[in-house]
């Protein structure tokens, strides 16, 4: 089993004009997409976590005539909004390869910034070759690595958000795992220009998250401890 990582770009800054909506707002920011799917009305589905105000989200949501319907619910360190909405043919191409091709989208999907999206797919190398052969003419796509797939570290890492990522980086550079401890949760803060508190509950749910992957890839069960 093979995995690859792919990097999708629009010129515009989002492969759909509701990424573009949510990238405008200045105090809403885009995280990820956890979990995708085409329907067979040829609407589609996404479930978007982003950083920022849940009202400022439904707003957005409320404006733009691509979401059909939506729920958005607020997370203690990100907005969540599950979105039904008519894709783009270049969205649509994108969510219905993996299927054609027997394979399986490792999320979340990442969102940059500039509304660049991070994909990686696990299947049969030949299969996922096939799958972006001929890809969307809109787009821009490169491979950013390639390699066998084992739901490993890379893997673990893979599946945290963005904002996670950045602390968990932040604190074993600062030596937050070292044995004596060198660093604070005030420390991280510092760097991460946040609350101490944020810092305690952004790690514990990664390590929460770690732990659980862990223990259900090795003994088929996982912690009953909430992430």
């Amino acid at each position: 089993m093979r995995f690859a990582t792919f990097t999708f770009r629009h010129p515009d800054g989002g492969l759909q004009s509701l990424g573009r909506a949510f990238a405008s707002a200045d105090d809403v920011a885009r995280v990820a997409v956890h979990s995708q799917r085409l329907l067979d009305d040829g609407q589609a589905i996404y479930l978007y976590e982003l950083v920022g105000d849940a009202g400022t989200v439904r707003d957005i949501l409320d404006e733009t005539d691509i979401a059909t319907s939506y729920q958005v619910v607020q997370g203690t360190e990100s907005v969540f909004a599950y979105i039904h909405f008519e894709p783009t043919p270049t969205v649509e191409q994108l969510l219905r390869a993996p299927a054609e091709y027997g394979l399986l989208i490792d999320g979340p999907v990442t969102v940059r910034d500039d509304g660049t999206l991070e994909i990686t797919l696990v299947g049969e190398e030949e299969d996922i070759r096939k799958a972006f052969s001929s890809p969307p003419d809109d787009l821009t796509v490169s491979v950013k690595r390639v390699g066998d797939y084992h739901p490993g570290a890379e893997q673990l890492f893979t599946n945290l958000s963005e904002r996670q990522r950045e602390v968990l980086r932040t604190a074993h550079e600062l030596g937050y795992y070292q044995d004596p401890r060198q660093v604070t949760h005030q420390d991280i803060a510092s760097e991460l220009d946040c609350t101490p508190s944020n810092v305690g509950d952004i790690l514990r749910r990664i390590e929460n998250n770690i732990i659980g992957e862990i223990m259900t890839a090795q003994f088929g069960t996982a912690s009953d401890s909430p992430a």
